[in-house]
C-alpha cells in the first residue's frame, strides 16, 4: 500500500513502514512527517515491526520553500522519538543539519560510506563539523555503515532481524529503554520502573507466554504480535 503525499511517501510492506524523505527536508515535509509518525501510534499499526526513515533522492524546490523554525524542528524530532516501533534511519547521501537532527532520534542508523553528517558543536562555539559515514559508524555516531551499492542489502539484513521478533516485544523493549532514560540520574529507580513494566506489561502479553512455551518445547515461536 502506498499513500501519496505532496512531499513525503509512505510505503507499508512486509511488517515495515518505509518513509521516504529527501536529504534536505523542508517545512512541508517535516509537517507531513509529524502526521505520519502520529499515525503509527494507532491500533492499526500494532503489527508493524520497524519504521524506516529513508533519506534518499533529490530535494525539490518545494522541499525548502520556507525557513524551518526551531519550534517545528522540535516537534518533528519529538514525533520521531515518539514512534512506538523501532526506527531505522538510512542516509544514502549527505544530510542537512535538519536531517541529521531527525536521525539523531532514531533507534538505529545506517549511513552510506560516501555520505556525510553534521555534528553539532558546543553551545558556546555554535559550530558544526561534518563526518563521513564510515567514520561515523567507527566512532559511534551511527550504528552501521556500508557502501552505497550495498546499502539496500544491509538495510534488509537489519530489517530481517527485526521482522523475526514479536511486534509487541519490540515496542515494549523500546518503551523500557525510554523509561530507563527518564530515570537515568537515579539508577535504582530506573531499575524499579523497568522491572515493574516487565512484570505488569511484558509478561502479560500473549507473545511472552508463547516465547516461554517455544523455549520449553525447543521450537521456533509463532508470534501473534500481541
Amino acid at each position: 500500500m502506498q499513500q501519496a503525499y505532496q512531499a513525503l511517501r509512505v510505503i507499508s510492506e512486509a511488517q515495515t513502514v518505509h518513509i521516504i524523505l529527501v536529504p534536505q527536508p523542508g517545512e512541508l515535509m517535516l509537517k507531513e512527517l509529524i502526521s505520519a509518525s502520529a499515525a503509527l501510534q494507532a491500533e492499526s499499526s500494532e503489527g508493524v515491526k520497524a519504521v524506516v526513515l529513508d533519506f534518499t533522492g533529490q530535494a525539490s524546490a518545494r522541499s525548502a520553500d520556507r525557513p524551518i523554525t526551531s519550534e517545528l524542528l522540535a516537534r518533528a524530532r519529538e514525533a520521531v522519538r515518539a514512534i512506538p516501533q523501532p526506527v531505522l534511519a538510512v542516509a544514502r547521501a549527505s544530510l542537512s543539519e535538519v536531517a541529521c537532527q531527525l536521525i539523531g532520534e532514531a533507534d538505529f542508523t545506517l549511513i552510506a560510506h560516501e555520505a556525510s553528517l553534521h555534528l553539532a558543536g558546543s553551545a558556546q562555539k555554535k559550530e558544526h563539523d561534518t563526518i563521513g559515514g564510515f567514520a561515523a559508524a567507527r566512532l559511534g555516531y551511527a550504528t552501521w555503515s556500508a557502501r552505497a551499492g550495498e546499502l539496500n542489502r544491509e538495510m534488509e539484513r537489519v530489517l530481517d532481524m527485526l521482522r523475526s521478533k514479536s511486534a509487541v516485544a519490540l515496542r515494549h523493549a523500546k518503551t523500557s529503554v525510554r523509561l530507563a532514560e527518564q530515570h537515568a540520574t537515579a539508577p535504582l529507580e530506573a531499575l524499579s520502573q523497568v522491572n515493574r513494566f516487565y512484570l505488569e506489561k511484558v509478561m502479560a502479553t500473549e507473545d511472552a507466554r508463547e516465547g516461554l512455551q517455544a523455549f520449553l518445547e525447543k521450537r521456533q515461536p509463532n508470534w501473534e504480535n500481541r
